[in-house]
């Protein structure tokens, strides 16, 4: 059995576990090809936000961060707030957003980041 063999694939639209080599999700309908070859890294990079796996939604974070795209910050703090319990992965959606520059959208992200659970978070918007 190859290393290939032993990993999980998923859906790109919809992240449902789907098998190595299929072309159409059978859960949402997707063409898989066409999805991956029409949509921007940086828009995967967004949507992978939403991913089941923390360590997937992780490498987007930074990524999104190292790369400065503007168009992620609100999609980063919903991100937080979907996974409020991930600490170590809210306080890199903050070093991402932050990393941003001052924009209406990245003022929007951080207003949207004072209504988080964690004391935590909230404290770093407001003390950085």
């Amino acid at each position: 059995m190859s290393l290939t063999d032993k990993l999980t694939y998923f859906c790109p639209s919809c992240f449902k576990k789907i098998s190595k080599g299929i072309k159409l999700c059978p859960f949402c309908g997707t063409n898989i090809s066409h999805w991956e070859t029409n949509t921007t890294y940086e828009e995967q990079l967004v949507h992978a936000l939403r991913h089941p796996i923390s360590e997937v939604r992780m490498g987007a974070i930074i990524s999104l961060g190292n790369k400065k795209f503007q168009q992620a910050a609100i999609p980063l703090a919903e991100c937080a707030l979907a996974y409020p319990n991930d600490i170590i992965q809210n306080l890199e959606i903050l070093r991402s957003i932050g990393s941003l520059l001052d924009s209406k959208a990245r003022r929007a992200a951080l207003q949207l980041l004072k209504s988080h659970p964690s004391s935590l978070i909230r404290e770093r918007i407001t003390n950085p």
